[in-house]
């Protein structure tokens, strides 16, 4: 089995400029009630779980419309967690890092000092939950496979449909 990635991406390559690309998508997840909790606006769409599959765990895809500089159109894809999930974890990390790197630097000078160094305890705690928040990230998204699978063919359905009413293929890379 793979090592999962952190926040794995990809792209699709279509012909048709992004305002076009975007708007003929949007008309897409407008149409399908199955979609109904999706959303676009701009350059950006995201696809979501339905609500009652929805984890704390659960992805969701996020969609950007670029120029590809030949008067198409490159979208990104990324799964990422929810961003209230994200945010949290973000701040998490920081948290972690800030105790590890004030551990060591508290811990040196202890030591340095001669005196009782339990500011590496610090130090150790910060770099345990590293790890930890690594290890909840890696089996989130082995959790959210089958939902990012889902998401991905979802996706896929909608390029397919935009691609077919300008007629052109499109191209796709991890």
């Amino acid at each position: 089995m793979p090592t999962p990635r952190l926040r794995p991406t990809f792209h699709i390559d279509l012909p048709r400029p992004p305002a076009e690309t975007m708007e003929a998508f949007r008309r897409r997840l407008e149409s399908d009630p199955g979609e109904r909790h999706s959303r676009s606006m701009g350059f950006t769409a995201d696809l979501f779980p339905e609500p009652h599959e929805r984890r704390l765990w659960s992805p969701h895809l996020s969609i950007q419309a670029r120029d590809d500089g030949r008067g198409g159109t490159r979208l990104y894809g990324r799964f990422a967690p929810f961003p209230e999930v994200w945010t949290f974890f973000v701040f998490v990390y920081g948290i972690a890092w800030f105790l590890f790197v004030f551990g060591a630097a508290l811990g040196y000078a202890q030591w340095a000092s001669g005196t009782r160094h339990w500011g590496v305890w610090l130090a150790g705690a910060g770099a345990l939950t590293v790890a930890a928040i690594h290890l909840a990230s890696v089996l989130g998204q082995r959790w959210g496979t089958d939902q990012m699978a889902d998401m991905k063919g979802r996706f896929d359905r909608i390029v397919e449909e935009v691609a077919s009413s300008t007629g052109a293929p499109t191209s796709t890379e991890p």
